[in-house]
């Protein structure tokens, strides 16, 4: 099942804050599945807004911090956080060993999936596309978390025509540590090794590239 950003209808949208606990445990379980012990634990967590689509952004505590852009358009705004990059060590599929302190120097898009999770495989391809059309001036990293075997994982990201570089957080440390509750997530990092901001939730091709372009690469 591919997951709307926009979830609710303008005319019949009820108060955000009484149902959004709901929703995004819906999210989660549709996407990735999770106990509900585990859904619930994530949903106290977070402090959830409307953005302009009737989509949910997220805000994980201690990562992103301000208030919505002002609406534009239909597409999703981020939230304005600039925190500074968690420094995790990983390492990429093809076994290099790295540090999220080397994604300072160059805008950095994360992205955060796993096999088992369908809306991250079904996003895949649209950060492909954007990829292909901006991998000159921003880097992909595409972050495949808590998945038990490399090889599902690899085999998978292949049907979907990733080129961009995939890395192993099979621990979920990284995750844990951009804030991440749900899957997929997609960290936007700018080139002074900043969270510019996070989205939960799956992104079109059209929408990651208006948040590229408006958050991460200079007018």
């Amino acid at each position: 099942m591919r997951l709307s950003l926009h979830n609710f209808n303008s005319r019949n949208r009820l108060p955000l804050r009484l149902f959004a606990g709901a929703l995004i445990l819906s999210l989660f379980a549709a996407a990735c599945g999770g106990s509900d012990d585990d859904l619930a634990a994530a949903a106290a967590a977070v402090d959830p807004v409307e953005t302009n689509g009737g989509g949910i952004l997220v805000k994980p505590p201690d990562v992103l911090e301000g208030d919505p852009a002002e609406p534009q358009s239909d597409l999703p705004s981020l939230v304005d956080g600039l925190e500074l990059t968690p420094i995790v060590p990983f390492e990429y599929f093809d076994g290099t060993l790295a540090s999220t302190a080397e994604f300072k120097g160059r805008p950095t898009v994360l992205n955060f999936w796993a096999s088992n999770c369908a809306a991250c495989v079904a996003e895949m391809p649209d950060f492909e596309e954007v990829h292909l059309a901006l991998g000159d001036r921003v880097d992909f990293v595409g972050m495949n978390t808590a998945d038990v075997s490399r090889e599902a994982a690899v085999a998978l990201a292949a049907q979907t025509g990733v080129s961009y570089p995939l890395a192993d957080d099979t621990t979920s440390v990284v995750f844990r540590e951009f804030g991440g509750f749900v899957m997929p997530t997609t960290v936007f990092l700018n080139a002074q090794g900043q969270v510019a901001g996070s989205w939960a939730g799956v992104l079109t091709a059209d929408e990651l590239t208006r948040l590229i372009n408006e958050n991460l690469l200079p007018e």
